[in-house]
């Protein structure tokens, strides 16, 4: 029983993590809803209509929990993808597929 909450505890936390603000869960929705894409900072500002420097602050958290990828093109540009074989993230885009349909009604 002891493991079972503690999973769902970590479960919490790893919530907690991804959405910790609007701003973070738009850019989660923003990817989630284009898997197979690279995108630089400005381009993810541009498609959800938040400033740039909210994308940077949201984007390192993701990076950390391994939902998104970061792909440095030189010294300056970053791309970053969803990370589609981390395990979070898949379930994380299952969730999403299953739920979207009520979000969009």
């Amino acid at each position: 029983m002891n493991e079972t909450i503690g999973e769902s505890q970590e479960v919490q936390k790893l919530l907690e993590k991804i959405f910790s603000s609007r701003a973070q869960t738009r850019v989660v929705q923003h990817f989630l809803d284009r898997p197979k894409e690279f995108f630089n900072l400005s381009r993810i500002a541009k498609e959800t209509g938040l400033a740039h420097s909210t994308i940077h602050r949201v984007m390192q958290p993701l990076v950390d929990l391994g939902l998104i990828k970061e792909i440095k093109v030189g010294q300056q540009i970053r791309l970053f993808i969803l990370e589609t074989e981390d395990h979070k993230t898949k379930i994380l885009a299952d969730f999403y597929s299953q739920i979207k349909p009520y979000l969009e009604s």
